[in-house]
């Protein structure tokens, strides 16, 4: 089973978890899922950039790293998402813009980084299901 990437609703600490009703390791809040939709990340795997993660932003608010050639899934509400990515201390990012509705319930997204002359760059591009490696 895949995990879940969650915010704890009462202290905010970013975790992930395997269902609905698991207890937040800070705070021992109840971790509730939203179930209208998925947000699934996959960093593509690179020697590039390995040794640092991937900070994630969605909706500007933290939700933790991703490590090199690893997926995480981000359950959400319906609505509207801006998903933002960094590396080490570099912010440069080709952020992914979508809206989580009924009939798209299932974002996919692939994240590399391009190597540039002074700094790098994030770039993140919608993929399709079966694009996506295995969760």
């Amino acid at each position: 089973m895949s995990l879940l990437r969650i915010k704890c609703p009462s202290c905010g600490t970013v975790q992930d978890i395997e269902a609905s009703g698991a207890a937040c390791k800070k705070c021992s809040g109840a971790l509730i899922l939203p179930e209208d939709g998925v947000i699934q990340i996959y960093r593509m795997g690179s020697p590039l950039g390995v040794a640092v993660g991937m900070g994630i932003y969605v909706n500007e608010n933290p939700m933790g790293h991703l490590a090199n050639a690893s997926t995480i899934k981000i359950p959400v509400a319906y609505g509207h998402y801006k998903v933002h990515m960094t590396h080490g201390t570099n912010r440069k990012c080709q952020d992914a813009e979508f809206d989580i509705t009924p009939e798209n319930r299932v974002v996919c997204l692939k994240a590399h980084l391009k190597m540039g002359f002074i700094s790098n760059k994030v770039i993140i591009e919608q993929a399709t299901p079966d694009s996506m490696p295995p969760a």
